[in-house]
């Protein structure tokens, strides 16, 4: 078999050349394995917590610039490695991380750009779309999958109570997730628009800072929540949603009552960890734990099965996911745009960028 040994297409990158800085660039892209495909990009979503963290540096970011960031878009394969199986040219596709940079750059992970190489096998290869699919009703699905894949870990509960801390695009999905299981759900965050916005998911918001936020907490709580989600990544978001769990499944009366240990065991409250810290987290394992017992979970990434379920729960229209598009431009504006997510809090939610013409 012969394979193609010189790249013979250019794709246009959003570039992180330094800490703050970024840029459109042209790169080639790498020859075609025998079981990678190409595909070019028609909408790329941001992560801004994940890519504006990158953007200054962290994540390990410091040593790779120039660097492409992202992992979240939807494209059409336009060319096929000689044992590629199970994919066709014309499929529409949701992706994940490239299978290799671009000549010349880095990857964290590599998603912002107008062409990828993608990789048919193992657990970054893309997801196909369903039949007749419109692309940007697709392109929260990467970023959904990470917080349906903790919301299911958490096996919520029809009737349940959870509480959501932060609502940024992360937060947000996992507040939709949770209030599709029939959960009662509580959004918290510093941000007087994301809470406006979380009303299309929400029940009640609480804002914090905004007066007495813990008490107003409690007195919708009662007791404590059966789930939390802190989803701020920040240590007062942390501190916040561990105090947030409940005490006890049966009593929330003011008497003091030590249960049997086995009323425990089987219906301990939740808590989701669905954020990176840029610090450590000081925190006391005795006075953490929620009464008698709780469940932690960080999930950290998303599998294909779980790519695949946010996929069919989009196409059955499960969760408002239209509501997580707060701007949709033209990716030639992308540098001026990120910098718009770093500098004003009421951009900072989402941004899709559409590729059509670059």
């Amino acid at each position: 078999m012969q394979l193609c040994t010189a790249p013979r297409f250019t794709a246009t990158a959003i570039v992180f050349t330094a800490p703050g800085c970024i840029e459109l660039r042209q790169a080639q892209l790498q020859p075609l394995a025998a079981r990678q495909f190409r595909v070019r990009t028609l909408y790329s979503m941001t992560s801004p917590g994940t890519e504006l963290r990158v953007l200054a540096g962290h994540y390990g970011a410091a040593g790779k610039f120039p660097l492409v960031p992202g992992y979240s878009s939807v494209g059409r394969i336009e060319e096929l490695g000689a044992e590629v199986v199970g994919y066709r040219v014309g499929d529409l596709v949701s992706c994940r991380n490239p299978a290799v940079p671009l000549v010349g750059l880095s990857m964290m992970w590599g998603g912002q750009a107008s062409q990828h190489v993608c990789a048919s096998i193992g657990e970054d290869r893309p997801v196909l779309l369903p039949a007749g699919a419109d692309p940007l009703d697709y392109v929260t699905a990467e970023i959904s999958a990470i917080s349906l894949r903790g919301v299911t870990a958490a096996a919520p509960r029809p009737g349940e109570t959870a509480v959501v801390v932060g609502q940024g695009l992360i937060g947000a999905s996992s507040a939709m997730w949770l209030s599709a299981a029939g959960c009662r759900v509580i959004v918290c965050d510093t941000e007087a628009g994301r809470l406006e916005r979380a009303r299309a998911w929400s029940s009640q918001s609480v804002r914090i800072g905004d007066g007495d936020h813990v008490g107003r907490l409690n007195t919708l709580l009662e007791g404590g929540a059966d789930i939390v989600v802190e989803a701020s990544g920040t240590t007062p978001g942390f501190a916040l949603a561990r105090t947030l769990l409940r005490r006890k499944p049966q009593a929330y009366g003011i008497d003091y009552k030590v249960e049997p240990i086995q009323f425990y065991h089987k219906d301990w409250p939740r808590l989701v960890l669905q954020a990176n810290y840029l610090d450590d987290v000081p925190v006391n394992p005795f006075t953490m734990v929620a009464g008698e017992g709780m469940i932690l979970l960080a999930p950290k990434d998303r599998g294909v099965e779980d790519r695949q379920a946010a996929i069919e729960s989009l196409r059955r229209r499960l969760v408002p996911a239209a509501s997580l598009l707060q701007r949709v431009l033209p990716a030639a504006q992308a540098p001026a745009a990120y910098l718009g997510l770093r500098d004003d809090r009421a951009a900072n939610f989402s941004l899709v960028l559409d590729w059509a013409g670059v």
